[in-house]
């Protein structure tokens, strides 16, 4: 399980964010590093370690706990106040209600506004990357000019066992059924079906960890 919080902002001056090591970055600065001042870039990013579902160190902590505590941290690291943002979207997937409660509960432990927005999307099995799109969907079609991005999930305390509520005919359908077939199995089938091998998958995976 795993949350990652990301700042995005609009490049054009006169932003002015502060980096991981502190670094002040003007948005001329970025702007040297882009096609263009009116890019939209990611400012900032920071997620939590990683845990072994059911029996990690994280199995008995909340996800809103999780959020909140980086949530904060992200904003703290970049320098920025809460209500600078324009919105935040959490992507979440195994929260009931798709993670609207867990989302407002974790706006207000980190002690944001709460006339900043926020609201939960749900994308199986990428709503942290939905989150990412539409906070710099709605940046470029000039909704606001900052926004936070987030997404957030338990294994250890949202049972994947069972569908929940659906439909009856689900067994019916071989499509439906597959919604149902945990990611795990799932990655087996493509690792076996398109030849990625274990050597590749860790590859791949030490390099998302360095970015």
């Amino acid at each position: 399980m795993h949350r990652v919080k990301v700042v995005f902002g609009h490049l054009s001056p006169p932003n002015t964010f502060k980096s991981h090591s502190d670094h002040i970055v003007s948005g001329v600065e970025c702007s040297a590093l882009s096609a263009s001042p009116d890019d939209i870039v990611v400012v900032h990013g920071l997620r939590t370690a990683f845990g072994k579902a059911k029996r990690g160190s994280f199995k008995d902590t909340t996800p809103d706990e999780l959020l909140s505590r980086v949530m904060t941290a992200v904003l703290v690291d970049v320098g920025l106040s809460p209500e600078r943002l324009g919105d935040i979207c959490v992507g979440n997937v195994l929260q009931p209600g798709a993670g609207a409660l867990m989302a407002r509960v974790a706006h207000f432990l980190s002690e944001f506004p709460e006339t900043v927005p926020v609201y939960t999307v749900n994308r199986m099995c990428s709503s942290g990357l939905q989150a990412l799109f539409n906070i710099a969907g709605a940046i470029r079609s000039g909704s606001y000019d900052m926004g936070l991005a987030c997404g957030v999930e338990s294994m250890s305390l949202r049972d994947t066992g069972e569908p929940g509520d659906v439909s009856s005919r689900l067994m019916d359908y071989e499509k439906a059924r597959d919604c149902v077939i945990p990611m795990g199995i799932t990655s087996e089938n493509v690792a076996e079906r398109f030849g990625v091998s274990r050597e590749k998958q860790d590859a791949f995976a030490f390099s998302s960890q360095q970015k």
